[in-house]
């Protein structure tokens, strides 16, 4: 008859409830840090409020000439507004002075933001859904349900203009115009329109 030998790794006199802690302590630490508990949103918002501005040099086409150059800036703004939803407001710039600007209050949906438009789409076109993707480094907008799609938002730029944007984090700053912002036209129709919209549910 054949006898195993004790396992080295388990003590002679192994007593489960005394070990149980320090196996339930090593366990909870080999878990990544990809399985740590999603932020609620208002803890998210909160991190992410702020302006953020991008300045850059911009292109003018101009029949026979040579491009002319000049200054733009693209500027997101993010600010909190109750415990789901944020304003969200995009002014993008792009060559020979086209522009994308939209304006709403986005929800907290499956991991982001997103801003629904109350405008009825025009006959075979989809709603204007903007989403407001966070990671570790950046800001991400979409108006696209997956890369491949069409953009739902078009409406709101011009013939160069497109709402697929990422600016890094380390460009936010404090909003410092917080009143005359909240006082702005965008901002009280973004709270009517989520006002208007809370009413029917």
């Amino acid at each position: 008859m054949s006898c195993a030998k004790p396992n080295a790794a388990i003590p002679y006199n192994f007593d489960m409830k005394t070990m149980l802690p320090a196996m339930l302590a090593t366990a909870l630490l080999s878990i990544p840090p990809a399985h740590a508990a999603e932020k609620q949103p208002i803890e998210l918002m909160h991190e992410i409020d702020g302006v953020y501005k991008h300045r850059f040099k911009n292109t003018m086409s101009v029949p026979g000439k040579a491009n002319e150059t000049y200054q733009s800036e693209d500027i997101i703004e993010v600010v909190p507004y109750d415990d789901r939803h944020l304003y969200l407001r995009a002014h993008l710039e792009f060559a020979n002075g086209h522009t994308c600007d939209i304006a709403g209050m986005a929800g907290y949906e499956h991991g982001a933001f997103v801003y629904h438009d109350p405008t009825p789409p025009m006959k075979g076109e989809r709603a204007c859904a903007l989403r407001l993707h966070v990671t570790d480094k950046k800001l991400v907008l979409t108006d696209r349900e997956t890369p491949d799609a069409e953009a739902t938002c078009r409406a709101y730029c011009g013939a160069r203009g497109d709402l697929d944007y990422e600016i890094g984090r380390e460009e936010r700053r404090e909003i410092r115009y917080g009143e005359r912002l909240k006082k702005s036209r965008e901002y009280r129709k973004a709270v009517q329109d989520l006002q208007a919209v809370e009413q029917k549910q």
